[in-house]
């Protein structure tokens, strides 16, 4: 036979502690993420406007 836990067994505790600190958590997590991707964004665009190697276009046009 199975025995349920109760309201304050540890396991249920344990998980809502857990619950607790992955809430705080988040917050810095997605200012993180935020930062994460504009940097990602400004190196992405900086590459865009990067000029494209001379090396790499003598290449492109010997496939022609």
């Amino acid at each position: 036979m199975s025995e349920r836990k109760g309201k304050d067994s540890p396991s249920l505790e344990g998980a809502k502690s857990r619950s607790r600190r992955s809430r705080k958590r988040d917050g810095s997590s997605r200012s993180r993420a935020g930062d994460v991707g504009k940097a990602l964004r400004s190196v992405y665009d900086s590459t865009l406007r990067e000029d494209v190697p001379t090396d790499f276009t003598d290449l492109l046009g010997k496939l022609r």
